[in-house]
């Protein structure tokens, strides 16, 4: 008992700084589920229930940053954690700004956008595992995660492209303008993701 208080009082405190990581990809995931049920599903519509998750997320993001800046020892240097934690939160602030922009032209049906959003979803399910991977120190598979991530945000590049096409056929020009913002809202959470998936990759460089 005197021995553990004394290793308590003496040694740092030890964190799975990169459990954190997992566990903010886990909230992003969820964020973007929500976000594609919202405006896409037939469940019904709870903006205040995808607020609270945002909510959650940027208070987990202010505690994992504090606990990093509090801390001596880290896996890899303080600057490649908070850079992670810095993109996946601008992932979430990038849905926020998204649900900005369509409450302000109050589009809530986006269901001709649906592959978009299933292919966001697709991402952030394949970061989340990269950083569950990372955790278990199997960084081989961590790599085909990202080349996943890659390999998806061109489907989804792919799908935005499609989408303006038809897009620009139509002759309501308001409504034109409207629905390309949405659609580059919609491509700025796939590069977000996207930079998550370099950074981790940096991180897979720096262990090895």
């Amino acid at each position: 008992m005197i021995l553990q208080k004394l290793k308590s009082w003496i040694l740092p405190k030890e964190i799975n700084f990169f459990n954190a990581l997992v566990q903010q990809s886990l909230q992003t995931q969820y964020i973007i589920e929500a976000l594609g049920n919202f405006y896409v599903g037939n469940t019904p519509k709870n903006q205040d229930a995808l607020l609270g998750l945002i909510a959650g997320a940027k208070k987990s993001y202010s505690a994992n940053l504090k606990e990093l800046n509090a801390t001596f020892i880290t896996p890899i240097d303080k600057e490649a954690i908070s850079r992670e934690h810095n993109q996946l939160y601008w992932v979430t602030l990038s849905v926020k700004h998204l649900m900005v922009e369509i409450d302000t032209y109050q589009i809530y049906n986006l269901i001709e956008y649906s592959k978009l959003f299933d292919l966001l979803q697709q991402q952030m399910e394949q970061l989340t595992e990269g950083f569950k991977k990372l955790e278990a120190k199997q960084y081989e598979d961590v790599l085909k995660n990202i080349d996943q991530i890659i390999h998806l945000g061109n489907d989804l590049i792919k799908a935005y492209a499609n989408a303006l096409a038809l897009l620009f056929k139509e002759q309501d020009m308001p409504h034109v303008l409207m629905h390309k913002e949405i659609l580059s809202q919609l491509k700025e959470i796939s590069k977000r993701i996207h930079i998550c998936a370099n950074l981790l990759e940096d991180i897979i460089f720096k262990i090895n």
